[in-house]
């Protein structure tokens, strides 16, 4: 979540320094929307997008509105170098080129592989660069090592703002400055859970959605939301209160009655944890169940209708995913 100013401070920088440029890995249904996004910001652009398939890349500048005379091949960084230099946008096939390359501020990796990514990070930072990682498998295998490199290196690691991950940790930051009590925090499920889903099955929808089918059953079956909830375990400290996590089927409404403790109705066997639910309203949101004892504090919360207390559900009701994501990368080199 950016301050209201944050548009102003992209545009003063520009001024005096150039916007910032982005080199992007990977631009498959991510990496297309970062490059989409990129386009219609402030102070910023992409500079160089290293694909496997340099077509794909190509596709994703013509669809943010770049001609084609300004999208060119770069075999290496000196390359892309010249390239954005000029003005233009260079598609290369090379990795360590994408690293390597001078002119390039921050780098996302959109790879969407866990190994590839990891690797990818670390050859990043050793060139003195920012690294923001739209890969959550490789944050919840070894993004403590890759913070510590970073820090080692002088740069910034960092997750991907708009994945839920992320969004969860606004708001439990936000709570936790206010001094309430974080009882659990965890998103809304985007579809009934179905732990046997097949990918052969969610080829018509994939189709429909552009997405890739084994990408999406892994939101079906559970695989994704796991995941997302070890992310934000690692970065907060809460724990799942079961194996597997309790995934209640919860409105808004009901949510802070259930991800709560037993003795007041809840499921909860201790506070403090992640979890998920499945029902309306929540999806494709992130929330926090709050607490707070002050009965000026409760009066006060129930007084603004955020719930009946004792415990209240503050909500995001949105992720915008890769949309997002170019955000972070603006405030790794803005704020560092």
């Amino acid at each position: 979540m950016s301050h209201p100013q944050f548009a102003a401070e992209l545009l003063q920088r520009a001024e005096k320094h150039g916007p910032i440029t982005i080199g992007l890995a990977g631009a498959g249904q991510m990496g297309t929307d970062i490059v989409v996004q990129v386009a219609l910001m402030p102070g910023m652009r992409i500079g160089a997008i290293s694909e496997v398939r340099p077509q794909a890349a190509i596709d994703a500048a013509l669809l943010a509105g770049h001609d084609r005379a300004d999208i060119v091949q770069a075999p290496n960084a000196a390359a892309i170098d010249r390239a954005i230099e000029a003005g233009k946008i260079a598609v290369t096939e090379d990795l360590h080129a994408l690293a390597a390359a001078g002119r390039i501020d921050v780098i996302i990796d959109a790879t969407g592989n866990p190994n590839i990514g990891t690797l990818f990070a670390l050859e990043v930072m050793k060139n003195g660069k920012h690294i923001v990682m739209l890969n959550v498998e490789a944050d919840i295998t070894i993004g403590r090592f890759l913070k510590d490199e970073a820090r080692k290196a002088g740069v910034v690691y960092t997750g991907a703002a708009g994945d839920e991950p992320a969004c969860t940790l606004e708001i439990i930051g936000f709570a936790k400055s206010l001094g309430f009590t974080i009882v659990a925090a965890g998103k809304g499920k985007n579809n009934p859970l179905k732990i046997d889903a097949m990918p052969a099955d969610y080829e018509k929808e994939a189709s429909e959605r552009n997405m890739n089918a084994r990408m999406l059953v892994e939101f079906v079956d559970g695989s994704k939301t796991a995941i997302e909830m070890v992310a934000i375990a690692n970065a907060t400290g809460l724990v799942p209160d079961v194996p597997g996590m309790h995934g209640p089927t919860a409105t808004l409404e009901e949510l802070a009655g259930v991800l709560c403790p037993r003795e007041d109705g809840g499921v909860l066997h201790r506070k403090g944890v992640v979890d998920y639910s499945i029902g309306k309203g929540v999806a494709p949101g992130v929330f926090c169940i709050i607490e707070t004892k002050h009965p000026r504090v409760l009066e006060r919360m129930i007084d603004l209708k955020v719930g009946k207390g004792p415990y209240f559900t503050i909500f995001r009701p949105y992720h915008l995913t890769s949309l997002e994501v170019p955000l972070s990368a603006a405030r790794a080199v803005v704020y560092k």
